[in-house]
């Protein structure tokens, strides 16, 4: 009889722990990995470049800020770009070198996570992405069409990942890039142009994959020394109709970008994003742009 309750007992308590783990493993599946419940910088929606591959090296560095009381952080972004062959092929390597963060209680208390994560600073993700122009834009219909592909490493250090800031593992994305100039600035001072990408998106989560497709549209005009740009992007996961709305990967933003060149090698800029969708946060950048006649091969 004792030996019976005793299998009883055994029983019970291996149930008991396998239900716990398994509703362990559906709340980190359900708060993790989407930037509903990460930080700002965590996956964030991929910008439009224009379907313009440069001529020359351009070195980008920024000052990013969180401007939301919920979530106050202020990220140092680094981007890279060097062509292979002028106008027709590049790497261009970005990154968040360094992110200080601050979460109110409220956000602590909604992630389940302690004081000990309330701030700090964290190195955040490197991205490694190739573009390859597939055709050239001419003065009939051709518009400039880039392929790019782009691999995103984990978080180096574990911390970024316990502090809900950047996921802790690896992940990639690809985009067919469209642009064409609707006013040319060889023939008008003002130049206007239009472009936009398509692709796919993927990254590991605690369990599964989730796959994304991802999308973005801008409009960017040029007058002398001075560019404005805005562009309305996204992706959309499927983990959010299997887990409900809160789980939250189909992030959507509005990117406002002003720039001014001060000579040929600098560009300042400015630029407001502000998500419309899945993405909870408004950030302000400002950056410094250098280029060079820098290149692999001519």
């Amino acid at each position: 009889m004792r030996k019976g309750s005793l299998r009883v007992s055994r029983w019970l308590c291996a149930c008991s722990l396998l239900s716990s783990t398994i509703a362990q493993s559906e709340a980190q599946q359900f708060m993790g990995y989407s930037p509903r419940w990460y930080g700002p910088n965590a996956n964030p929606i991929p910008e439009v470049r224009e379907a313009i591959i440069p001529s020359g090296l351009q070195l980008h560095n920024s000052l990013k800020y969180q401007l939301s009381n919920k979530d106050k952080t202020a990220t140092l972004f680094t981007d890279l770009e060097i062509p292979i062959v002028s106008e027709r092929a590049s790497v261009r390597i970005y990154g968040y070198g360094a992110e200080y963060f601050h979460w109110s209680q409220e956000s602590l208390s909604r992630r389940g996570l302690g004081s000990a994560s309330e701030k700090g600073f964290v190195v955040g993700d490197i991205y490694v992405q190739t573009r390859l122009r597939l055709l050239s834009e001419d003065a009939g219909w051709k518009p400039n069409v880039v392929l790019n592909y782009t691999l995103k490493t984990a978080s180096p250090k574990p911390i970024a990942n316990e502090h809900m800031r950047f996921f802790d593992t690896p992940g990639y994305f690809f985009h067919l890039e469209v642009g064409r100039n609707l006013l040319s600035p060889e023939v008008s001072p003002v130049s206007l142009r239009l472009s936009g990408h398509i692709g796919f998106m993927c990254w590991e989560t605690v369990q599964k994959q989730n796959d994304a497709v991802t999308y973005a549209l801008a409009l960017s005009s040029q007058f002398k020394a001075w560019e404005l740009s805005l562009q309305l992007g996204g992706y959309s996961g499927w983990m959010k109709h299997s887990y409900g709305a809160e789980y939250g990967d189909e992030p959507m933003h509005l990117t406002a970008r002003c720039s001014y060149r001060i000579n040929r090698h600098l560009t300042a800029s400015c630029g407001l994003e502000r998500g419309l969708r899945d993405y909870p946060f408004t950030q302000l950048s400002l950056g410094l742009t250098y280029t060079s006649p820098f290149r692999l091969f001519p």
